[in-house]
């Protein structure tokens, strides 16, 4: 019972952001499950190919010889539900009533390949490539629009009919490839160093965006008599082009005894976003102008999503206690400053995250991390927090982690499908949840 609690503690002070993120784009903090469980800290404990798109000092940090291929699997599961602020009639308090809820599971893939070869009896040097998602945009809204009948004989009829349904879905995702090196030293006095540079190119991408009153399933004459209930908003379908960005990174690392330092530099990066859909947006607009609040919340949101899209500057600080023989604990701690230009419609902030790694008797680890950041969507959504927890198995070469992170926000926003004549509050309640597992496979050789 106690256990139940604690988890319940926990899952009331994280945040999400998945309806806000399918206009920007989600990024990947982490690429690789030992990094997401471990507090997505990927600039200093991420050693495979996918540090390429975080430190890519690491890739000649351990000084092994030979191959490493990494392979990732992101399953993202969304959970959103709508609600409003009514009033309890029997306790007299006010309550949340949801009136539409949606779950929706998304997969990703990527791959990260590592090299590393001793040149001198103390210099190494390594090689990557890594290909994997930098940003996803997909989101999806489907509510149930029911009626009411009249009966004038007394027969059995519903209550309750299925008018049709309001539709939303975003979709589109957006790769990167990158490719890095790292030079790293060891000396005769428990000190190693390595540094790192990698250039990542965004390839281009595209998001398709559609809303739809359906009544396709409804009959006729129930929509007519019950149309007031269907939302007056026009149906649309929009695609944004995106193009292709580029960006590059530099890190480094330095490790004494059991204490290492992990230093590295992102520059920024614009992805440009074409689309014919500007006069739509604005007309559905348009369309709130009664409502206030709800008006200058939509507007902002839209200009976001008319927008180029920005990638902050992002300049990162690790610190972390090693255990090399793997039996007894790792502890990391690293901060984050992301900054966008003047210009951008999205706010600056910084990202801190602590894991703690400890390995059991058997030599299996168990992780358990938090990770805080500010939204870059801030007023609207204030801060991000994660929980994460995760373990690996090895087999001789062979090494399989995975990991768990769980997010939720709580925000409000107007309602997504405007019904004329309709009296409620000006602004939903979204209680927006997350669950992301991802699994890495890795082989060296």
């Amino acid at each position: 019972m106690h256990s139940k609690l604690i988890i319940l503690f926990f899952l009331s002070f994280v945040f999400s952001q998945s309806y806000y993120e399918s206009a920007t784009g989600r990024n990947f903090d982490s690429y690789s499950a030992l990094s997401l469980s471990m507090a997505s800290s990927s600039q200093v404990v991420e050693t495979s190919g996918f540090s390429i798109l975080s430190n890519p000092s690491n890739l000649s940090r351990n000084g092994d010889s030979g191959f490493i291929i990494s392979g990732s699997n992101f399953i993202d599961s969304n959970f959103e539900r709508r609600g409003l602020i009514v009033k309890d009639s029997f306790g007299d308090f006010l309550a949340e009533s949801d009136y539409v809820k949606n779950s929706k599971i998304y997969n990703y893939s990527g791959i990260g390949i590592r090299y590393n070869q001793i040149v001198f009896n103390y210099l190494n040097a390594g090689l990557g490539l890594t290909i994997a998602p930098f940003k996803t945009y997909n989101f999806s809204y489907q509510e149930e629009v029911r009626g009411q009948l009249s009966s004038n004989d007394g027969q059995i009829f519903s209550r309750d009919p299925l008018l049709g349904y309001h539709r939303f879905s975003s979709k589109g995702c957006q790769n990167v490839i990158g490719l890095g090196s790292s030079l790293g030293f060891e000396t005769n006095i428990d000190i190693e160093a390595s540094f790192g540079f990698s250039f990542n190119t965004i390839m281009p991408g595209n998001i398709i965006e559609k809303a739809q009153v359906d009544t396709s399933l409804a009959i006729g004459s129930i929509v007519m008599e019950d149309s007031n209930k269907l939302s007056s908003l026009p149906n649309y379908n929009i695609e944004y082009d995106l193009g292709e960005s580029s960006y590059f990174i530099i890190g480094s690392n330095l490790v004494y005894k059991r204490y290492l330092l992990a230093l590295s530099y992102q520059s920024n990066s614009t992805i440009s976003k074409n689309t014919d859909g500007r006069n739509i947006l604005e007309e559905i607009s348009n369309l709130y102008n009664s409502n206030e609040l709800g008006e200058n919340i939509l507007e902002h949101y839209n200009s976001i999503k008319l927008s180029n899209i920005d990638n902050p500057e992002k300049v990162s600080i690790g610190f972390a206690i090693l255990d090399k023989n793997s039996s007894g604990y790792n502890f990391v701690v690293n901060y984050e400053s992301n900054r966008y230009g003047s210009g951008s419609n999205l706010f600056s902030g910084n990202r801190i995250s602590v894991g703690l790694e400890h390995y059991m008797s058997n030599g299996i680890p168990l992780r358990f991390s938090v990770g805080y950041k500010k939204s870059q969507f801030s007023p609207y959504i204030s801060s991000i927090t994660s929980f994460n927890a995760g373990s690996s198995l090895r087999h001789k070469n062979l090494i399989f982690d995975y990991g768990l992170q769980y997010i939720h926000s709580r925000y409000n926003y107007p309602d997504l499908f405007l019904v004329e004549g309709e009296f409620r509050p000006d602004l939903d309640v979204v209680n927006d949840s997350k669950i992301i597992l991802l699994s890495t496979l890795t082989y060296s050789f």
